[in-house]
């Protein structure tokens, strides 16, 4: 591999180091990471522009193109995309509200192939292919054959919940999609990672991610937050929307299935289902401080998270 990036970047990567399939080295006190693209690859070109395009903004991650002005290089079949690693920073939702504050109006009709959008067609999609997978596999993994039904139901209760709220409530113009990205557990400054969202679907994560991490701060950092970033009624319905949608854990599942995680990952989420119902509820309460939403009503057996102050 290192004659591969000298002769396709006319860089000299002479400690080259490999994990998990990834390359990394130094050039000129910069650090690279060649890394395999298993993406589509008709939407390289729209992530090469808007990584060119956030470049000018803000300092981050970059794509660099190759002796042919290619962001992808092929490797015994395999394609690769080499990046600078600028950013290491630890998550912050200043971070993530500054970056979705970026304007994008001259780059969105030139970037739809990483729009996303529909997410109550994608959330069923997802579930109805993860229970024929369960089907397959019910025997093998006893935690998730205990466990799948229960977060498919609070899946599904998400998908009535943004069904209803689309039915119900109109986007406006605050409703426009903004820098966002396809997973808070990688690095926010990653082209790989970066696509475009209602802004709904970064804070989302975040306050699922916080409850993982013990973030007793949240609604300290919502307060913050919303003092900078304005929601419309169907903007904070569709956020209570996602948050209800447990990603988290069919994250772990897709892992397990794939050989990538053992099954035995899921019990820090399966032991912390009645708390995170009332960290559910308890964001229910605090969302309805400021906007009239619809309450699901069965989280209130629950009552409020006592770690949390509303």
């Amino acid at each position: 591999m290192k004659n591969v990036i000298e002769f396709y970047y006319n860089i000299s990567c002479l400690d080259l180091h490999r994990k998990d399939g990834y390359y990394f080295f130094k050039f000129n006190n910069n650090n690279f990471t060649f890394i395999p693209y298993f993406g589509d690859i008709n939407k390289i070109e729209d992530i090469y522009n808007l990584n060119f395009h956030l470049s000018k903004v803000i300092k981050i991650d970059n794509i660099i193109l190759n002796r042919y002005n290619n962001p992808i290089t092929i490797v015994d079949g395999d394609n690769y995309v080499l990046i600078t690693n600028n950013i290491q920073k630890e998550l912050r939702l200043p971070d993530i509200s500054n970056i979705a504050n970026i304007p994008i109006f001259n780059i969105k009709q030139n970037n739809s192939s990483l729009k996303r959008k529909n997410w109550d067609i994608l959330w069923g999609n997802k579930i109805d292919y993860f229970e024929a997978q369960v089907g397959e596999n019910e025997k093998r993994y006893p935690l998730i054959r205990e466990s799948f039904d229960y977060f498919v139901g609070l899946g599904e209760t998400a998908i009535a919940y943004l069904v209803n709220t689309k039915r119900e409530v109109k986007p406006t113009g605050y409703d426009e999609m903004v820098i966002s990205h396809v997973s808070l557990s990688d690095s926010i400054y990653s082209p790989l990672n970066i696509i475009l969202d209602h802004k709904a679907r970064d804070l989302a994560e975040y306050i699922k991610l916080a409850f993982f991490n013990r973030n007793y701060n949240i609604f300290k950092e919502l307060d913050e937050y919303f003092y900078y970033n304005y929601y419309s009624e169907y903007g904070i319905r569709i956020l209570y929307s996602r948050i209800l949608y447990p990603s988290f854990y069919f994250d772990v599942y897709d892992k397990i299935i794939s050989g990538n995680a053992e099954e035995k990952a899921l019990n820090k989420i399966i032991n912390a289902i009645d708390d995170y119902e009332s960290y559910l509820y308890s964001i229910q309460l605090y969302l309805k401080k400021f906007y009239n939403i619809p309450e699901i009503e069965w989280l209130k057996k629950r009552g409020i998270n006592p770690h949390l102050q509303l």
